[in-house]
């Protein structure tokens, strides 16, 4: 009898520190642990019109941060995310928020966003700097990139690295595409080279 009371507490030891182990690997993407919350930001949409990020708050939120000018992965990840509104239905808008955040805000005004994502039918939101006014320095993306670990480097066509750049250049930049809990917490991150449609849309409804 006593050995079968000592197994009995060795299990409820040793029970709590398994369900730790599995909570932190719940999700396709890679878990993002300890949870890692974000500033508030205030940015503009394609229809320049302003975006709080306060109207977030209470849904998913899909974040993933593109330029309109990149040639190659961009475009597939822009794909991706037009598939996973279509399968999310009437939950989009009202229980989940596809964002895309530029990381070229020298090119990416409202008016280049509204004319891309028309074209290509990209039917969520864009966003871009309030500093619309061709400066150099872009703070409010500045610290949301900083937010998100979004790395950008911007090399001019003689091949030199700075922010302070002129018309001809080009945007290099190390993200993913992340997904927020409803409380604003960043929970999963997916690669743009990893990117599992059906896997991404399964993250997306258990955070649901």
């Amino acid at each position: 009898m006593r050995r079968i009371i000592s197994v009995f507490i060795v299990l409820l030891i040793a029970i709590p520190g398994c369900l730790d182990e599995q909570e932190t690997d719940i999700f396709y993407g890679d878990d993002i642990n300890p949870k890692q919350p974000y500033s508030d930001f205030m940015l503009v949409d394609q229809n320049n019109e302003s975006f709080s990020s306060e109207d977030l708050h209470g849904k998913v939120v899909v974040i993933a941060f593109l330029f309109t000018n990149c040639p190659d992965i961009c475009p597939i990840v822009s794909a991706n995310l037009a598939w996973i509104l279509s399968q999310l239905g009437d939950d989009v808008g009202t229980e989940v928020e596809i964002l895309s955040i530029t990381v070229d805000p020298w090119r990416d005004t409202p008016e280049v966003l509204q004319s891309y994502s028309t074209q290509r039918e990209l039917n969520w939101t864009h966003l871009t700097s309030t500093n619309i006014d061709n400066s150099s320095s872009y703070p409010d993306l500045e610290t949301i990139w900083g937010d998100f670990g979004v790395g950008i480097s911007v090399v001019e066509a003689n091949g030199s690295s700075a922010r302070h750049h002129g018309t001809i250049y080009e945007v290099d930049h190390s993200t993913g595409t992340i997904i927020l809990d409803r409380d604003g917490n960043q929970r999963v991150w997916w690669g743009d080279l990893d990117w599992v449609p059906e896997l991404v849309l399964e993250d997306i409804r258990s955070l649901m």
